[in-house]
């Protein structure tokens, strides 16, 4: 999407171009359609490389960069050429809808089959009012995490996922396990709040549902951090310096 508004770039998907008219070929999961053409960089950005942990290795060898969304992983793949592209929010999308009422306390939208995730969100479910669903991407999955007071994020494996960022960018405080890799994205306490355990979880919510304008001021400074720092414009102009790179 960013690379599509942009006016510098033309933005062609793999079943409709023609091989002069590329520059870089980014090839996003699932890992088994590489696509590499002769005398270009070839990138692979594997998004749940927490999940996979380098385990497509023959696939690898097809791309000159292979990029990674998270950084702690790097070391299952040390055998190729690695680079760090971290996720990130789209503002035009992300963010807050003031027609929305707030009807639920707390809301989580996404997979909950992982077992510490559900049993969370099990515990929650037994003191708040608590939206728990899917959603296609974008402006919906918004729209829905703004009709809650808070929003909660668990880490499926040590990662700094997709709902970090979105989350946060749609303006409604996130509560999220705490990692450290967190901290270069954003301040704990300042732009979003961490639990370390199921009770102090249940404390947190407790409080911030009890104190709105300590809630709406995280909740607006992270808002305004994250769609300034970490949007998808800047992660397109941060990939294609590093496709220059490979270049050089």
């Amino acid at each position: 999407m960013a690379a599509r508004r942009s006016k510098d770039h033309t933005v062609f998907r793999n079943n409709n171009f023609d091989p002069e008219n590329i520059d870089v070929v980014l090839n996003i999961e699932p890992v088994g359609k590489i696509i590499k053409l002769p005398n270009v960089p070839s990138v692979y950005y594997e998004i749940d490389n927490h999940v996979i942990r380098g385990v497509d290795r023959h696939f690898y060898d097809k791309v000159d960069l292979v990029l990674l969304a998270q950084n702690k992983f790097k070391d299952f793949y040390s055998d190729y050429k690695t680079d760090f592209l971290p996720l990130a929010c789209w503002p035009n999308m992300h963010k807050r809808y003031h027609d929305e009422p707030q009807t639920f306390d707390i809301g989580f939208i996404g997979n909950d089959t992982y077992p510490w995730r559900r049993q969370l969100l099990e515990a929650l479910e037994k003191k708040f009012r608590v939206l728990r669903t899917t959603s296609k991407p974008g402006e919906e999955f918004s729209r829905l995490l703004n009709r809650c007071k808070l929003t909660f994020n668990c880490a499926m494996h040590d990662d700094v996922n997709m709902r970090f960022f979105e989350a946060i960018a749609s303006g409604r405080m996130l509560l999220t396990d705490y990692l450290p890799e967190q901290d270069q994205f954003a301040t704990a306490g300042k732009h979003y709040v961490a639990y370390r355990d199921e009770n102090e979880l249940i404390e947190k919510v407790s409080h911030y549902l009890r104190n709105d304008a300590e809630r709406e001021k995280i909740a607006k400074a992270g808002l305004i951090h994250i769609h300034g720092t970490h949007n998808y414009n800047k992660r397109l102009n941060e990939f294609l310096c590093k496709v220059k790179n490979l270049k050089s």
